[in-house]
């Protein structure tokens, strides 16, 4: 079947603005590897802003699955298992390419635009409200809204470390391959890390806790 002209302008919107992000990537880019012109862009999606807010709209209805992830009935260190392989094998794209949907999500995070609203609210809330219920579910009754999201940003960044850190990491040591092999070892080195660090709040707790009465005495 023929693709439109609009189909054609999404779909390398969404290539180009999944390399170069939206502040880089420029009209001219998209509409010369659809093989059309500026013109059409201007007929059928009005400025770059409308533009790529159609092409985000897209990408999330192309991956509406991408954020379903099925934790069961396990106990929360299980759960948090399950989220690490998940979460990390989206961020290094081991079993496919990333999604566009992927691209400008990381896009976003390293040069944010007005979009950016739209993507945390449908794309990436959702999976951080479940990471949120697993450690909440593993730190002690007493543990802060701080100590919460601390431990969740803690599990989030050492997945994304793979990502951004990729070209250092392959300069440092030139001998990594990232296969599945190796991603599931690292999932599993950050799962255990993370539930280490969860497992000693009530130490590090009690240990400041004396501190402070040694330092009142």
């Amino acid at each position: 079947m023929r693709k439109t002209t609009r189909a054609k302008l999404i779909e390398a919107a969404l290539e180009v603005f999944g390399e170069r992000g939206y502040h880089h990537a420029t009209i001219q880019q998209i509409v010369r590897r659809a093989g059309t012109n500026v013109a059409a862009v201007n007929y059928h999606f009005g400025d770059k802003a409308q533009f790529y807010g159609e092409v985000v709209s897209h990408a999330l209805t192309l991956d509406q699955d991408a954020e379903h992830m099925d934790l069961g009935d396990e106990p929360p260190e299980e759960q948090l298992r399950t989220f690490v392989f998940w979460f990390l094998h989206h961020v290094v794209g081991i079993h496919k390419p990333s999604s566009s949907l992927e691209k400008i999500h990381i896009q976003e995070m390293v040069n944010p635009s007005p979009i950016l609203d739209t993507l945390v609210e449908t794309f990436i809330r959702p999976n951080h409200m479940k990471l949120r219920a697993i450690v909440a579910a593993l730190l002690p009754d007493d543990a802060t809204e701080q100590d919460v999201r601390h431990h969740c940003f803690s599990v989030i960044g050492q997945c994304l470390h793979y990502k951004f850190a990729r070209p250092v990491m392959d300069r440092l040591y030139a001998d990594i391959e990232f296969t599945e092999d190796y991603v599931n070892a690292l999932a599993e080195h950050i799962t255990n890390v993370s539930l280490a660090g969860m497992r000693a709040v009530p130490r590090q707790r009690l240990m400041a806790t004396r501190s402070g009465r040694a330092h009142q005495s």
